[in-house]
């Protein structure tokens, strides 16, 4: 059967037609539910409290000023319908504002009761209405964006937070291999020793790592925190025998805080450890926090040797020092490095 082109073209370019019809109305009903969804930090009860005190407030004011009002009266409902918009959200806020411009439309203006309005007072509430629709697409927009950036920290956080558990899985592998391979040299127990201690030192390096990333660490007590954490280094190092000291009062920090006071920590203790007492078994790590009322200090020492006379120039421009001293700027203090006897590095820091 034989079909006309020019038929055929009509109907494709209604289908065409049809279709671009329903896309345009699906996407103003995703953008009208869109506009106006409830956001997770909407609190409809707190923005109905809020809107209904400033709007009983502005219907006080508005019947104690008398007709001096009668030119910006409804402007006193504004502050109603910004902080019912701006705490319960967008429908709360639009329902807030319906009630205030309806009770300006009728309360506000002679012949009051009625509906009926002279020439200014429609201009007057005009302008009202426009301004409180100004006020609440602001308040939307902003909500939007502050919402938009809650949901992408909340991905970063989970992203970081699998990464973290990534590296402490496959540092546990890594260990779990050589523990193998350790069980195929019984033959060699040199090599087998070496082995064990290598994946010792992997495993003990996968608690630290745990540790330093757990949000769980904010509800234990820093000083048990910290000894924890100092424990796990010591056993990852070569020096079992050193003796570990931590005092600390029941400082209370941010999650930011803890990370950046624990890798501090951290690369503090495994610096002494690496250098305090290399050309001997035992030794002395001192871990103290001391203050109060906010103001801190934190003091990690040992009885080392002490620090190289050209220390200074040497690691002024290094990638450990400047490390440490950003994690410190993030507390809010600086790092400074003290000798004799042994090495004191202290930071000052509030909370």
């Amino acid at each position: 059967m034989d079909i006309n082109p020019r038929l055929a073209s009509h109907g494709l370019s209604f289908s065409a037609e049809r279709r671009n019809q329903s896309w345009g109305k699906l996407n103003v009903t995703t953008w009208m539910s869109s506009a106006f969804c409830r956001l997770p930090r909407d609190r409809p009860a707190l923005g109905l409290v809020a809107g209904g005190a400033f709007f009983v407030l502005a219907s006080l004011f508005r019947w104690m000023l008398g007709g001096v009002s009668e030119g910006f009266g409804p402007m006193t409902f504004l502050p109603a319908i910004l902080l019912a918009g701006l705490f319960g959200g967008i429908r709360i806020g639009i329902a807030v504002a319906a009630v205030c411009t309806l009770v300006a439309w009728v309360m506000f203006f002679p012949p009051y009761g009625t509906f009926i309005l002279a020439t200014p007072h429609i201009i007057t509430m005009a302008i009202f209405i426009v301004t409180a629709a100004l006020e609440l697409f602001v308040i939307r927009t902003l909500n939007l964006a502050i919402n938009d950036l809650s949901e992408a920290r909340e991905r970063s956080n989970v992203l970081f937070r699998e990464l973290q558990h990534r590296v402490a899985n496959n540092l546990q592998f890594v260990a779990a291999v050589l523990m193998r391979r350790r069980k195929l040299l019984r033959s060699n127990p040199v090599c087998a020793e070496a082995l064990e201690s290598a994946q010792t030192r992997l495993e003990t390096m996968s608690r630290v790592h745990r540790r330093l990333h757990d949000p769980t660490s904010l509800d234990q007590p820093l000083q048990a925190y910290l000894e924890a954490l100092c424990a796990d280094l010591i056993r990852a190092s070569d020096t079992p025998d050193v003796h570990l000291t931590v005092e600390s009062p029941a400082v209370v920090l941010s999650l930011n805080g803890l990370m950046s006071m624990s890798l501090i920590v951290a690369e503090l203790v495994t610096n002494s450890l690496k250098h305090a007492f290399r050309d001997r078994e035992g030794g002395a790590i001192s871990v103290t926090i001391s203050g109060r009322r906010g103001a801190y200090v934190l003091s990690v020492a040992d009885d080392g040797p002490g620090l190289p006379k050209d220390f200074t120039t040497r690691n002024k421009n290094s990638l450990g020092q400047g490390i440490l001293q950003s994690l410190a700027g993030q507390l809010h203090g600086k790092l400074i490095f003290e000798s004799g006897p042994g090495t004191v590095a202290s930071l000052s820091f509030r909370t």
